[in-house]
């Protein structure tokens, strides 16, 4: 009974210990591929970016990156991959498009 208790207290703990460790963790960055395009009606037009898959993201770039907006926006028309995170959480903003924001940490043309 002892042996069986004790068992259950020490994988509890270590579940515990595991849950505490991987949730301060960071989310690998995510690349996805596919081609800028502009949203709303001028002057309010802002960039997004749609994917071969069908889903469209608003383009955030990363704060301390090397390269701009201006920069990816003027590849417009080029098959681009895209390498940052997904928020999911902003949706249904100002400006914001229906899959969420795209924070661009690296980019390239294709």
């Amino acid at each position: 009974m002892k042996k069986s208790l004790l068992k259950a207290i020490f994988a509890l703990v270590f579940s515990l210990c595991n849950l505490f460790v991987f949730s301060f963790g960071g989310r690998a960055p995510q690349t996805i591929v596919g081609h800028v395009k502009y949203y709303g009606n001028v002057p309010f037009e802002f960039p997004g970016f749609e994917t071969v898959d069908g889903y469209i993201y608003t383009i955030k770039i990363e704060e301390n990156a090397e390269f701009s907006l201006k920069d990816i926006t003027a590849a417009q028309g080029y098959l681009l991959e895209l390498t940052g995170e997904i928020d999911k959480k902003q949706k249904n903003g100002l400006n914001v498009l229906k899959d969420g924001v795209f924070t661009v940490s690296e980019w390239k043309k294709l």
